[in-house]
């Protein structure tokens, strides 16, 4: 019993540290470019790949003119275009530190289409959804 107690505390200890960790991790992209390193992140690829179709997913290597992430309050914010495209085809990306939920808006003319981990959901701050390019003036 006192090795189950020991086992359940250690656990309860570990897991914040995990996340912690993974947070960090994260952070550390802050100011480079969202190139495919970054998204290959576990904490990118794996809920990109639930959300996104094949093609969407796989068009991801398609958008080769970035600007270095940001981050934005409690989120990495980030931006990329297909260079020469017209009309003008883009991707947002916002990921948030503390849930590891990932917000994904592509752009293409005037369409956009949004994705989200959050049952497609986008209550954002309007700092972040302004660098997602979709605050309404």
């Amino acid at each position: 019993m006192k090795h189950l107690k020991i086992l359940l505390l250690s656990l309860l200890v570990s897991v914040p540290t995990v996340h912690a960790q993974a947070q960090r991790g994260m952070v550390r992209w802050v100011g480079k470019y969202p190139d495919s390193k970054f998204f290959i992140q576990p904490q990118i690829a794996r809920p990109l790949r639930r959300i996104l179709t094949k093609a969407d997913y796989a068009s991801i290597r398609d958008y080769n003119l970035m600007i270095p992430i940001k981050r934005v309050g409690d989120y990495l914010v980030t931006y990329a275009t297909m260079k020469y495209s017209d009309p003008l085809e883009a991707l947002s990306l916002a990921f948030n530190l503390k849930t590891n939920a990932v917000y994904v808006v592509f752009l293409k003319g005037e369409e956009h289409r949004k994705f989200s981990t959050t049952n497609n959901q986008f209550n954002l701050p309007d700092d972040v959804l302004e660098e997602l390019g979709l605050k309404e003036e």
